[in-house]
């Protein structure tokens, strides 16, 4: 072996220091790269790059000089095995103390790492959690149906003589003038609004309820607060309307010919069934993330063990350069990106500072609870395979499957399988052990765009919080 660990020691709460020998014939194979890496990059007169002696880099720079330049290359190398082996979890670069380097015998040196702390896990089984019902009312499901048809809803003129109601469609010219001035987007013409939509601004689309195709009228209206020129904010308009079309929306009958546009379903019965069965299974998914949220809030607000800076620091970075790699990709200037989320750059650098520190502390809780319900989460064989196939079961293209096969085969892909199945444990053993608390239901106004046909993932699953771990985006 390239080294021997001579000793590993607690120094701290959350320090340890080693004491390692790398063997001479290590160092000595290193020495050779150090003059060629100090070869490669001096600027000595009289000499090409890459083919300067050593003789010459020992009397302008020093023997020792090259020696430490070994002994950094031979320590990086050997560094993840050596983390390996002693089955330490690093959060930082180690701290090096070189004790013995000389050309002719061992590299003596002492390493201090920074570790993982070690969670002190306040109360987690048998906390109490609000969560939503997965029933589905009639009223839910009616209301889904409807936003469905209303995808595929047509617009038909209404009969002459009829009035405009809320809900219509009328296409409309418009002008308006604050004492006797027109004003910036006070005018249009052709212009097709859905009254009671808040396009405009309400009073202005109230105005327009009652009145018929091809009539024309005068309104003064007060513009509102919100208005974008701020300045006309609060001002009386004289506007001139005219309705030239009035249309209304009209939803498409559940019919074969509807039903057949949607997909495979055996008649209306069929067709209603899916729908309430795939509001269930959104319901299901938001009542289990909402469950686990609150327990990871209750651990969170209660756990004692300080978080410490350096990882939080490292996972700040690696934020940033995500960010940064994806608004490159889109050719988005970072500058540009936040004007166009409204957030000043403090305030941004606020949230990506909390984010990380909460992804930390969900970590370290994550890895606490492994640790302390080990015996139960476990994953079998059995277990192993089904997840596998369950993976590979999805897959559509037989050059993924390969590379999906491929991946388990080796010991990360083996690993990545376990933890996943570990954590899920984890997961189900805390919403099974939780006090759920069932919340009224709000008449599942919260459930109206939950599924569509066009739709193959639920909003909550496009939304689904991955854990993060090192190594991990």
């Amino acid at each position: 072996m390239s080294y021997k660990i001579k000793s590993q020691k607690k120094i701290d709460l959350n320090k340890v220091k080693l004491e390692i020998e790398i063997t001479n014939n290590y160092l000595k194979k290193n020495i050779g790269k150090a003059y060629k890496n100090i070869s490669d990059k001096a600027n000595i007169p009289g000499f090409r790059k890459g083919k300067i002696p050593y003789q010459v880099i020992d009397v302008k720079f020093g023997k020792q000089y090259v020696l430490n330049e070994a002994a950094s290359l031979s320590i990086s190398e050997l560094y993840p095995d050596i983390i390996t082996q002693s089955k330490l979890m690093p959060i930082d670069y180690p701290r090096i103390k070189i004790n013995q380097l000389s050309e002719d015998l061992p590299l003596g040196f002492e390493m201090e790492v920074e570790l993982e702390p070690e969670v002190e896990l306040p109360s987690y089984k048998g906390v109490k959690v609000s969560s939503i019902s997965t029933d589905v009312s009639d009223e839910e499901l009616e209301r889904q149906i409807n936003n469905i048809r209303n995808n595929f809803a047509s617009l038909e003129s209404v009969e002459d003589g009829k009035p405009v109601s809320k809900g219509d469609y009328v296409t409309l010219d418009f002008s308006g003038e604050i004492e006797g001035k027109a004003f910036e987007g006070g005018n249009a013409e052709d212009y097709l609004l859905e009254v009671g939509s808040n396009t405009l601004f309400a009073k202005f689309e109230d105005s327009l309820i009652g009145m018929k195709k091809g009539e024309k009228k005068n309104e003064v209206l007060t513009l509102p607060n919100n208005i974008k020129n701020t300045g006309l904010a609060g001002k009386e308009a004289n506007f001139s309307i005219f309705i030239k079309e009035i249309k209304r929306k009209v939803l498409p009958e559940i019919n074969e010919e509807f039903l057949k546009s949607l997909g495979d379903f055996k008649d209306a019965d069929d067709f209603k069934d899916n729908i309430k069965k795939k509001l269930v299974e959104q319901k299901e998914s938001f009542r289990r993330a909402k469950i686990i949220e609150e327990i990871l809030n209750h651990i969170v607000d209660n756990m004692k063990t300080r978080v410490p800076d350096v990882m939080v620091t490292n996972r700040i970075k690696q934020i940033n350069e995500e960010i940064d790699e994806d608004l490159k990709r889109q050719k988005v200037s970072r500058d540009n990106y936040l004007r166009a989320i409204n957030i000043t750059e403090d305030k941004f650098k606020e949230e990506i500072k909390e984010k990380a520190a909460r992804e930390i502390k969900e970590y370290l809780i994550f890895r606490a609870l492994e640790k302390a319900e080990k015996k139960n989460i476990e994953p079998s064989e059995e277990e192993i395979k089904k997840e596998k196939d369950n993976i590979i079961g999805r897959c559509k293209k037989e050059e993924d499957i390969k590379k999906v096969k491929e991946f388990f085969e080796n010991p990360e892909g083996q690993r990545t399988i376990v933890e996943n199945i570990r954590r899920r444990k984890i997961i189900d053993l805390l919403i099974a052990s939780a006090r759920v608390v069932e919340e009224k239901s709000t008449g599942g106004k919260d459930t109206e765009e939950i599924w569509t046909p066009d739709k193959d993932k639920t909003g909550d699953e496009k939304r689904a919080k991955k854990l993060w771990t090192p190594g991990s985006k």
